[in-house]
């Protein structure tokens, strides 16, 4: 028996389509080569925008195709859009076999012994179920791996369906994350992510530490980095975290990322937007002004951090005056990474009614010309680091060019450079010799395992 698993959306789709292979995996399948020689085909779904939605019922047409030539396959759709969307999905594509939504990734097996066992449809899609740690995740690389921290969102953002797509927000307990660090340690990966969708709100809903006892040390994402780090730091295995929400940046999370040797110097902190009456529009609940106190304090701490960044042009009733204070912020942060785009209205979220909407040719005009912006910041910012060492954590061959190799900088950014193959997974140095959007050319100066925070800040080549 084989499998076949679609992909869409978030780097927490990512692990749950891994989670998934790991349960199939238990069962006895084995992934097919192609969706034609699969006899149970998954396609793990988001919801952010519209443009996904309609990709997911192109592959629902093609794959129904493959359900009339061969009609024992299984056919399921899980993720976000399972969750919020199940009448529509039920409704346009009724060969859907079974629906599961991204709370109970860990029930799939039972749903899908029912579809084999009584040949109906099945769905489960439960908001507040409780996710079981994986026993088994097969991965799709033995480089870096993801870990879940915290489940779902406590925010009312009025833009955002994820809410009501994967619940309320839950802390996964330490001692279960710490766990899953050491066995990711001894299978030899080299580094870990952490991740919610906003991983820094981590361990609001558990219980003081009872060890330590004062208020200051609760439990949080610096309180769990710093468990992290007795563990990831003498192994030399680098440590991120994502995604980030600007109310949870806390002077502690700061100083953890400063002072911690495996944390990386990297963030995603989205902004959405650079206008106060956007942002109360939106509910994200910070002005202007305390998103760029936090810069300041990150750039203060960590002279070299790397900032990326979420911004959504076009939000209803957004004046040009107000674009323009987008473009302003853009200007002033310089981050080095953006995530940019045009609003999309999602059923049932409270911007979707606003009575204000941009028209799209509007939309389209304003998110053309904020990409071309920090396009010209992006590179501006990367060809000033032309010249120095850096830190890389080696991938494997470039897939533009596989005669290099790739890897990505402490701070998330990528660099192609000539190498053995035998230095996959390994840490180099390597001098950055030309810059570009996505990244650095370079050149190996050497092999260094034990280049950590210690010899993090790049060395100017004179």
């Amino acid at each position: 028996m084989k499998y076949w698993i679609e992909t869409f959306g978030c780097q927490m789709n990512v692990l749950d389509s891994e989670i998934m292979a790991g349960l199939l995996t238990k069962m006895g399948y084995e992934k097919a080569k192609s969706p034609e020689d699969a006899d149970i085909i998954l396609i793990n779904t988001c919801t952010v925008r519209q443009k996904p939605d309609e990709k997911v019922f192109a592959y629902l047409g093609e794959f129904a195709k493959l359900k009339q030539k061969k009609p024992q396959l299984i056919l399921g759709v899980t993720g976000c859009m399972a969750q919020r969307e199940s009448d529509i999905i039920k409704a346009r594509a009724p060969y859907v076999d079974l629906l599961l939504g991204p709370r109970s990734v860990h029930r799939l097996p039972d749903l899908i012994r029912v579809v084999q066992e009584q040949r109906r449809f099945v769905e489960y899609l439960d908001l507040y179920d409780d996710p079981v740690p994986p026993d088994l995740v097969v991965r799709n690389s033995d480089i870096f791996a993801y870990i879940t921290v915290i489940h779902g969102c406590n925010k009312k953002c009025t833009f955002c369906a994820v809410p009501t797509a994967r619940g309320p927000e839950k802390s996964v307990p330490p001692n279960i994350i710490l766990e899953q660090v050491r066995q990711l340690i001894d299978m030899g990966y080299r580094e870990i992510i952490l991740l919610g969708q906003n991983v820094n709100a981590y361990g609001h809903d558990l219980k003081w530490d009872g060890g330590r006892g004062t208020r200051d040390e609760r439990i949080d994402l610096a309180w769990l980095l710093e468990r992290i780090d007795e563990i990831t730091a003498p192994a030399k295995v680098r440590v991120r975290f994502t995604t980030n929400h600007p109310n949870h940046m806390t002077d502690r999370l700061i100083d953890a990322m400063a002072n911690l040797e495996s944390v990386c110097e990297h963030i995603h902190l989205p902004v959405q937007s650079g206008d106060n009456e956007v942002l109360r529009r939106m509910w994200r609940g910070y002005t202007v002004e305390r998103y760029l106190s936090i810069i300041e304090k990150l750039r203060a701490k960590i002279p070299n951090i790397a900032i990326a960044t979420d911004v959504i042009v076009g939000f209803p009733g957004e004046t040009e005056e107000q674009f323009h204070n987008t473009l302003r912020l853009m200007e002033q942060v310089e981050f080095d990474q953006a995530f940019m785009f045009a609003f999309s209205p999602r059923p049932n979220t409270l911007a979707a009614t606003f009575p204000d909407q941009i028209p799209e040719p509007v939309k389209k005009r304003r998110l053309q010309e904020l990409i071309a912006l920090q396009n010209q910041i992006q590179q501006r910012k990367n060809e000033r680091e032309v010249g120095q060492v850096v830190e890389v954590l080696v991938e494997g061959p470039s897939e533009k060019n596989p005669q290099k190799l790739s890897g990505r900088t402490r701070t998330n950014k990528t660099v192609v450079f000539e190498g053995s193959p035998e230095l996959r997974g390994k840490l180099v140095l390597v001098r950055t010799t030309k810059a570009y959007l996505w990244g650095f050319e370079g050149e190996l100066v050497g092999v260094r395992e034990e280049a950590m925070k210690r010899d993090l800040l790049p060395l100017t080549v004179l």
